[in-house]
């Protein structure tokens, strides 16, 4: 289980990961738009936290795994470590690329498995006590809509569980905002909108859409918003 779960981070699979964004994005955007002032204030949190920082973006694209961890690797800061689907390990190479740049692993539901529960959370509580920088989608899924979806506590309740439990002196979330003139998937949007069944993931798929990757997705605005410190929301 365990194996499934974690994270085999290094700096050398980041570069790889990098270098291969690198093209994608200056092939695919006609820019990223990132706030300076935002970028020196995270920056100032990251160097006075006293606990995990753990960024919660929108999801509306695939891209939202990646641009987050981009941008903070540019401006010479910690990569996060990101919580993902089990969807994820169906697709072999993409997988571990994603695993050896920061993912770990988490499954859509516990339900009738204390024993993985247990060594889920024990792995997140001490992602947790190492202050990491750490990342996950609270709405669980891509929305289809362009609307924020319901939110799912369930990584939440797991990292607070931390705090309540005085292991850490503070959690700082960091709400994201990802907007794009034109995501990746928004061809399928319509027919999954109608009522069709969501395509699983798979190499095949990743491959036929290298065509899209070729199109011009216009401009991508990131927003870092101000952090939210669990230890005065709390108080």
């Amino acid at each position: 289980m365990l194996k499934r779960i974690y994270s085999s981070f290094t700096m050398a699979n980041v570069e790889t990961l990098m270098t291969m964004l690198t093209k994608f994005f200056a092939t695919s955007y006609k820019k990223i738009i990132v706030n300076d002032n935002q970028i020196k204030r995270l920056k100032q949190i990251f160097a006075a936290r006293k606990g995990p920082v753990i960024f919660v973006p929108t999801h509306r694209s695939y891209v939202d795994f990646l641009v987050v961890s981009a941008i903070l690797y540019f401006y010479g800061m910690e990569v996060p470590l990101i919580c993902s689907g089990e969807d994820f390990l169906n697709l072999a190479v993409v997988a571990d690329l994603l695993r050896g740049s920061g993912a770990f692993f988490m499954r859509r539901t516990f339900r009738g498995d204390d024993l993985y529960k247990a060594i889920f959370y024990e792995y997140v509580r001490q992602l947790n006590k190492d202050r990491q920088i750490m990342e996950f989608f609270i709405e669980g899924t891509r929305s289809r809509s362009n609307k924020t979806l319901a939110p799912k506590y369930g990584f939440m309740s797991v990292c607070s569980r931390v705090f309540f439990e005085k292991e850490v002196e503070d959690i700082t979330f960091v709400p994201v905002t990802l907007n794009y003139t034109k995501t990746l998937e928004s061809e399928s949007f319509l027919g999954e909108l109608r009522g069709a069944q969501k395509v699983k993931e798979s190499l095949s798929r990743i491959f036929s859409a290298v065509e899209v990757l070729r199109t011009n997705l216009g401009t991508m605005y990131v927003d870092f918003q101000d952090p939210i410190h669990l230890s005065e929301y709390t108080a």
